[in-house]
């Protein structure tokens, strides 16, 4: 799990209504928790790595992209889920950068609770940017996409 992962996970919690969350991927475990009403106004993060992963005498500093207004639609994962951009392992990807796409073309699967869940294209376009790359876990209201 990569910082700019980590940063969505921690920023859609706080966003979020839950008052805790725990998450494993790989060989890492994150435990989020947010203040009862009568307790401090702390937020709470815990990243455990497991023992066998070594760990970088420097953090990775994440590379911000400047926010630009753009005329890109987002496509966002509508659950959260596991990102898959073929339909099997052995087959080629749904679509890449610069791929045009029509409206309803399959974009990728998102896998939730063992039903893969295809996300369609809302209309007509280019794909213009890929923000995750396969397997990667998503979030709800996460941008996975963006098509011209």
């Amino acid at each position: 799990m990569n910082n700019r992962e980590l940063k969505t996970i921690i920023k859609l919690f706080e966003d979020s209504e839950l008052s805790s969350m725990k998450l494993e991927k790989d060989d890492v475990k994150i435990e989020l928790h947010k203040p009862k009403p009568n307790e401090p106004q702390t937020l709470q993060h815990t990243v455990a790595p497991q023992p066998s992963q070594p760990t970088p005498s420097q953090p990775e500093a994440p590379v911000e992209k400047p926010t630009e207004k753009t005329n890109y639609t987002e496509v966002k994962a509508p659950l959260v889920g596991t990102y898959y951009e073929a339909a099997a392992p052995d087959q080629p990807p749904f679509v890449r950068e610069g791929q045009t796409v029509r409206k309803g073309d399959t974009l990728c699967i998102i896998e939730a609770m063992k039903v893969m869940n295809e996300i369609s294209a809302p209309k007509d376009g280019k794909v213009v940017n890929i923000h995750v790359e396969n397997g990667d876990m998503v979030m709800y209201d996460q941008v996975v996409l963006e098509i011209e």
